[in-house]
């Protein structure tokens, strides 16, 4: 095996991409020895992870990510980018991948009103080691493999994908070694992408049960979101219910709206209606239009209607206005129309800008012409 240039885009392939990520790694340190990779080196190893089909996570360099070697390109030893570019627009010609600009532009806006699909995706998690001996990682970063990555130069390890158990039993005992506060957020922001709960939530409670900080127990806490499992979600409870910190209350919240389950949404409306603090309310609020059922729309109704805090009534109805589809679009007119506050109504004119569109620009100008009272 020949080893790399100090260039980007040269990549080594782990020889038996498989077995725990500690061994996968260990080999790398030995290629990097051998090798006198005297600046150090990138180790990736990927995991599959249900994602919304036009989201991805990583760099976004300008010019468009076609324009440079992705980290797939590089683990499968693809074109240049130029080359690739043209193999693409000639495979593709007639798709929408060869839309004009503005048509694909368009087509993004319309599927800002849709629900986006959910389709399986590779992630890589990757880690920059030095020329040192140590440990621990000098860099920790998350990445889409169809993403461009900048290896600042550095030669790549690719180690293989990984089962959700087998990358877990590495980063979790990665984190017990971390001492900066950054390494431990970009640890438990790579653990929060497993939905794994047999795994993830006894850690988690360890880490909101210690003595950490409020950042790292709030990014604890974003880690729940994921498991969708009834654990996950009692410990969010207790979280919101007791935690001293705010942020972390918060960020608990915010998990409880990534979650699936009919009890979690049942929860949010209670802290929508009920929450301890404004701060509490308003997250719940939020996460009442990403919810979007019936249920949940109907209590966005009700406290824009007139809700006894004018903050949560005015984030009630700007959440109407994040409403998937533009469905909440009838019910702000229904507020500009009936609500007897100027001030309601003035807001929900502002929600309706919001919105945007062609079908939101009439009837603005209808009301302002006396026409949509």
């Amino acid at each position: 095996m020949t080893a790399p240039s100090q260039e980007a885009g040269q990549a080594v392939m782990h020889p038996r991409p498989s077995g725990p990520i500690a061994e996968r790694v260990a080999w790398a340190r030995s290629q990097a020895k051998a090798n006198r990779w005297e600046k150090g080196f990138w180790l990736g190893f990927g995991i599959r992870r249900l994602m919304g089909e036009h989201s991805s996570m990583g760099w976004h360099p300008w010019g468009g990510p076609e324009r440079r070697l992705t980290l797939d390109d590089l683990i499968n030893g693809r074109k240049t980018p130029i080359e690739k570019k043209i193999a693409m627009d000639q495979a593709v010609r007639g798709t929408a991948a060869s839309m004009p600009a503005e048509a694909r532009a368009f087509a993004a806006a319309q599927r800002e009103d849709e629900p986006e699909r959910l389709v399986m995706k590779e992630i890589g998690i990757l880690f920059r080691f030095t020329a040192r001996e140590a440990e621990f990682p000098a860099d920790i970063r998350v990445s889409n493999l169809n993403l461009p990555f900048d290896l600042e130069g550095l030669p790549f390890v690719w180690a293989g994908m990984a089962e959700s158990s087998e990358s877990l039993a590495y980063l979790i005992p990665l984190y017990g070694r971390a001492a900066a506060e950054a390494d431990k957020r970009s640890i438990l922001w790579a653990v929060g992408l497993h939905r794994d709960p047999a795994a993830v939530v006894p850690f988690v409670e360890r880490i909101m049960a210690g003595r950490e900080s409020e950042e790292i127990r709030a990014e604890a806490a974003g880690c729940l979101g994921e498991q969708n499992d009834p654990k996950a979600l009692d410990l969010l409870l207790r979280t919101i219910k007791t935690d001293l910190s705010r942020d972390v209350r918060e960020e608990a919240v915010g998990a409880l709206v990534e979650m699936n389950l009919p009890a979690a949404a049942e929860a949010l409306m209670s802290f929508a209606l009920n929450g301890a603090d404004r701060r509490i309310r308003r997250e719940a609020v939020r996460g009442l239009a990403d919810k979007a059922t019936p249920a949940t729309v109907k209590l966005l109704q009700k406290i824009s209607a007139g809700d006894k805090d004018p903050e949560i009534q005015e984030e009630a109805i700007h959440a109407l206005a994040d409403l998937p589809g533009r469905s909440g679009l009838p019910l702000l007119i229904d507020l500009v129309r009936t609500h007897p506050d100027a001030s309601i109504r003035a807001e929900a004119v502002a929600a309706i800008g919001d919105i945007g569109g062609a079908e939101a620009v009439k009837i603005l100008t209808d009301l302002a012409r006396g026409r949509g009272r």
